[in-house]
């Protein structure tokens, strides 16, 4: 049975009708979007020390100096992640231990990049020596290292911010935007999908590398001979220190939904 011209053209003019809609409504948040003032040097004056210089730390504190926040500080466990932050801040101090940079007077905040496991300890001797600080995702790795964390906030009155910057990617913001007027029906479940991860090993214990304080870096964890592969990038992958990428990407996309 052959379908009426009039049934495929009305189909056609809805969808076509529903494709202006939804265009018209991304139009107008990515035009409001960009219509958001952005001054320059909103973090003008701001004195910030980095603990934990690596691939992530130095990115956050990058974006921070951009905005008009100076570096005065740097601390890594490793020598060569402090090596590497100078050649970005010359006139940064390093440092080795967290608690001798939190010390310093010059330093208004701090920006937490360290591996998963610190983030909490770091984050409440910040708020506890009178810093501010940006903490990268997790924030926490349990939910109660989370209330040790609110409470200190809350004894302290410093401002803690953790990082989930997907969160305010347009495209992210789109997406929400369209669940919450319903453009896409009416939301009634949610599946989130994150990588399984690495699956290496065994893995043989070495010698630790000249310059890196690796009992530092283990910190409150239980006692492991060095293997390289436990620490740095590739540090998440262990239970020890993180939660695979539940903790990695499951952070961003997590918070999405």
């Amino acid at each position: 049975m052959r379908k009426s011209t009039y049934s495929s053209s009305r189909r056609r003019f809805l969808q076509s009708a529903a494709g202006v809609a939804a265009a018209g409504v991304a139009g107008n948040l990515i035009a409001r979007e960009e219509a958001q003032p952005k001054p320059p040097g909103v973090g003008e004056g701001l004195r910030v020390g980095l603990i934990g210089c690596g691939g992530q730390g130095s990115g956050d504190a990058q974006n921070a100096a951009r905005l008009g926040a100076k570096i005065v500080a740097v601390c890594d466990v490793d020598e060569a992640h402090v090596a590497g932050a100078k050649k970005k801040w010359p006139e940064a101090e390093g440092f080795a231990d967290f608690r001798k940079l939190l010390e310093q007077k010059n330093v208004d905040a701090v920006i937490c990049g360290t591996p998963d496991h610190w983030h909490t300890l770091v984050s409440m001797a910040a708020m506890r020596a009178g810093k501010d600080v940006y903490c990268e995702k997790p924030l926490t790795l349990t939910i109660d290292e989370g209330k040790h964390l609110v409470r200190v906030q809350r004894e302290t009155k410093r401002v803690l911010q953790t990082g989930t910057q997907q969160r305010s990617t347009v495209g992210f913001r789109l997406a929400c935007e369209f669940v919450r007027i319903k453009r896409m029906g009416t939301l009634m479940n949610i599946e989130v999908f994150v990588p399984a991860g690495r699956r290496e090993g065994p893995f043989k214990a070495s010698e630790v590398p000249p310059g890196f304080e690796y009992e530092m870096w283990r910190g409150q964890t239980p006692k492991v001979e060095y293997v390289k592969a436990r620490t740095h990038q590739t540090f998440r992958y262990w239970w020890e220190y993180a939660a695979g990428t539940i903790t990695d990407w499951g952070a961003h996309h997590n918070d999405i939904a």
